[in-house]
């Protein structure tokens, strides 16, 4: 197709028996894209349709696999022009060499924003009981602190608590007054039992081999910022199987926090001149929180393009479904369970009722396609398979 390089071919048109392949513009994909499905109804295969065209036409991109099944296939099928574009963080790997810095720079107006995304992270991480103000509060300065030294990493937010030296070499970096106020004035106040929750709940993040591996100890570290201007793959595993849900966690979720760090700092480039950069989250629920979804509006600014894709709305807190279904530009759907095709029926009045959503076949999909910056009318389609492609 001509315009293979501007449209992402995914469908084709079933209605009254027409077939006609379509997709989505490249501009329409900035307003995001969300799927939902229940197991083994084709979403996988949609992702990878999406995913091998974007390689083929030479983009930039980032996929997230808790899983690691959808990153092993997509390697199996690099083309050899693109291979050396492909930077694989292959978390489960003892001898992997990459690592990535969740605090490295930051720019100096985002660093509210990527302290309340990592707050966020640590409170889902040790549930409402493990939680409280003061330990928010204490993190808070810990983590506004240390993103304002030129220097520093994951390992440091227990160094800047107990290492005093550390803590006095960190206060003249330090630009927010209120924050070196705290250091300066309030932290002789807390004793040891307000700080053992944190070395303990810290500590225990880091056991994890792979965390440790991938935030702290590795130093061949990954440019988000060079991978999204420089045409290069991004391929991520983070198996739950294989790492473990919490360490899977982690990972995925400080590494999305970089990755929007990194889409901020396009802001030294003309939007004009900013490159196409598409993140593909398979399973989002697992890494992805509320500070995060919001995001969504902005991110489109610095011409950054989500595929979000899950089985199934209770899979998330009501706040974040509603922040996702308020900031997408295209809804994809698959056969449903009841629950969801109730949530769906309301998002596509009055085209189709709850009972479609139910009864679709695989590889069927009633959407919401963005189309020249505008959601269409809802209609059905049926999925391509990758060879299906013109």
């Amino acid at each position: 197709m001509n315009s293979f390089n501007k449209i992402c071919y995914f469908a084709e048109t079933n209605f009254r028996n027409k077939r006609e392949q379509f997709g989505i513009l490249l501009r329409d994909r900035l307003h995001h894209f969300y799927i939902i499905g229940r197991t083994g109804t084709g979403k996988t295969n949609l992702l990878k349709v999406k995913i091998a065209q974007d390689i083929q036409a030479g983009r930039r991109l980032c996929l997230m696999d808790v899983h690691g099944d959808l990153v092993a296939e997509i390697l199996k099928d690099i083309p050899k022009n693109r291979i050396k574009d492909i930077v694989y963080l292959d978390a489960p790997n003892p001898n992997l060499q990459l690592g990535y810095n969740p605090l490295r720079k930051v720019s100096y107006e985002k660093r509210a924003l990527v302290t309340a995304n990592i707050l966020e992270i640590f409170q889902r991480l040790w549930g409402s009981q493990g939680w409280g103000v003061k330990l928010s509060h204490i993190l808070r300065n810990v983590l506004l602190s240390l993103l304002d030294q030129p220097q520093t990493s994951f390992s440091d937010i227990l160094k800047i608590l107990h290492n005093k030296e550390f803590r006095n070499n960190c206060l003249p970096n330090i630009i927010n007054p209120d924050v070196r106020r705290f250091w300066e004035q309030e932290f002789k106040n807390y004793g040891k039992t307000d700080l053992i929750p944190i070395y303990n709940k810290l500590g225990a993040i880091l056991s994890y081999p792979a965390v440790k591996r991938v935030l702290v100890e590795n130093k061949k570290q990954i440019s988000l910022r060079q991978i999204m201007d420089n045409n290069k793959i991004l391929l991520v595993n983070i198996s739950k199987g294989a790492l473990g849900s919490e360490a899977s966690y982690v990972l995925g979720s400080l590494l999305l926090t970089s990755l929007a760090s990194a889409s901020f700092s396009r802001i030294d480039t003309p939007e004009e001149k900013r490159p196409y950069f598409f993140i593909y989250l398979d399973e989002f629920q697992s890494y992805t929180n509320l500070t995060m979804v919001e995001m969504l509006a902005e991110l489109r600014k610095f011409k950054i393009g989500i595929i979000m894709s899950h089985q199934y709305s209770s899979q998330l807190n009501p706040k974040i479904l509603d922040a996702v279904l308020g900031n997408v530009g295209s809804i994809v759907c698959f056969r449903l369970g009841q629950a969801d095709a109730r949530i769906m029926e309301r998002e596509f009045a009055p085209v189709f009722t709850a009972s479609d959503f139910v009864n679709l076949p695989n590889y069927e999909i009633y959407l919401k396609l963005m189309i020249n910056g505008k959601p269409s009318q809802a209609f059905s389609a049926t999925t391509l398979l990758p060879s299906e492609i013109k």
